[in-house]
């Protein structure tokens, strides 16, 4: 996934070089923004070896993840001879905070996550603990914009409706070192150009890992789909 991920950035960056060469202007955006994240309920599958040396492998149901925050910044290019059009790369963090919980497991099992122990009950459920799981990403966008209301003062619109859309990979632990998961990340917002070098936004984002996977270093492999809803605000510092 590693190379993968590198070769996509890869081409991206070539990209941006080839077709900015041949812009005689363009315009550059330095953006920077936070907000509310929600993620999704979803199931958890587990396999591996247990506490007491047993092979299992079952799922968590309905796991709840408590609303977080999200933060990041990102670098936009636009293209002088098509305004509309751009392209950018971000890196952004959302907290994925699950709270203490009893939810449904298949099988019964003895174990920890990041640390914490857990165990299935006689009756079918498992007691989660209260976690915090890690939740960085990065992104390569293709970007669309509608300039409205332009002027001499501001020829690229005092209001911009944009979307952006690319895929994005997210950073996860595997046996405590670092490991990529594919997924993508798609985005709607509006900017207000408060001065020609100047704007704020409001954005709508909305993020998918499928298999977002974490290893426990005591030997249990978890994996879930990480479905996030993002509601931001930011800067943007353009040239």
């Amino acid at each position: 996934m590693t190379i993968k991920a590198l070769c996509a950035i890869g081409v991206f960056l070539l990209a941006t070089l080839s077709i900015g060469a041949a812009a005689v202007r363009a315009e550059l955006n330095l953006d920077i923004f936070g907000g509310v994240s929600l993620t999704e309920k979803t199931d958890v599958a587990v396999d591996g070896i247990d506490n007491t040396n047993v092979s299992v492998k079952g799922v968590f149901s309905d796991v709840k993840v408590d609303p977080g925050f999200t933060v990041g910044g990102r670098i936009g290019y636009w293209f002088e001879s098509l305004p509309f059009l751009g392209l950018g790369i971000e890196g952004f963090y959302f907290s994925l905070p699950v709270p203490a919980q009893t939810v449904d497991s298949s099988a019964n099992i003895s174990g920890s996550i990041r640390g914490r122990p857990f165990s299935t009950t006689a009756s079918g459920q498992v007691r989660l603990p209260s976690i915090d799981l890690p939740a960085a990403g990065f992104s390569p966008q293709l970007m669309l914009r509608w300039p409205l209301f332009t002027s001499n003062e501001m020829p690229k619109g005092r209001l911009q409706p944009y979307v952006g859309f690319g895929p994005a990979w997210a950073v996860s632990i595997d046996r405590d070192e670092l490991a990529l998961v594919l997924g993508g990340l798609v985005r709607g917002g509006i900017a207000f150009n408060l001065f020609r070098h100047l704007a704020l936004f409001a954005e709508y984002r909305y993020s998918w890992f499928p298999n977002f996977e974490l290893t426990d270093s005591h030997g249990l492999h978890f994996q879930t789909d990480v479905n996030t809803h993002n509601v931001v605000g930011g800067i943007s510092i353009r040239f």
